[in-house]
């Protein structure tokens, strides 16, 4: 019996289908279901101009984004050099981000029917966040994309939805 469903999410269009499918099978077993979003540590200033867009983030964390393009221009017109300079996302911004994600995330869920809907928000490495979080809620079954918001680095070193499939005791269910 299925009684506590895990769906990760980072506001991808696969993330968003298997909210949908976490939702139906929640719907239909009584079943309670966790939405966890694992901060995007290693996002791209684009991914999260993206996301903030998508999720009709308000005025103030779009000038958050900007002011972290702007750096980067800033170094240059000032006679820095033209190498890439690595921007640093503050961990506030990073939160409203995944609020907005969780958001729109638990309205998919509870578009299906669910009433016992929870949500979390974490840090560190997203498959292992995931599983732990999965263990810690005592939970019987992962729903997650496929694809994410993930670079080609997941191609090479294993996706996200991968590596919890293999390392975790608990069923995988993956969403195209």
């Amino acid at each position: 019996m299925i009684t506590r469903i895990i769906v990760p999410t980072d506001g991808s269009d696969h993330a968003a289908k298997a909210c949908e499918l976490a939702g139906d099978i929640a719907a239909k077993y009584d079943a309670e279901v966790t939405i966890l979003h694992v901060l995007m540590s290693d996002a791209s200033i684009d991914q999260l101009q993206a996301v903030a867009e998508t999720y009709g983030a308000d005025d103030d964390v779009k000038a958050e984004i900007r002011e972290l393009v702007d750096l980067p221009l800033e170094a240059v017109a000032y006679g820095g050099d033209t190498v890439p300079v690595m921007t640093l996302v503050p961990q506030s911004l990073l939160m409203k981000i995944g609020q907005l994600i969780t958001a729109g995330a638990r309205e998919l869920v509870s578009g299906k029917g669910v009433e016992t809907i929870s949500v979390q928000i974490v840090g560190g490495r997203p498959a292992d966040a995931i599983i732990e979080a999965a263990e810690r809620n005592g939970c019987d079954m992962i729903v997650m994309g496929s694809r994410g918001f993930g670079d080609l680095k997941g191609l090479f070193m294993g996706s996200v939805s991968h590596k919890v499939s293999n390392l975790s005791e608990i069923t995988c269910v993956t969403v195209k």
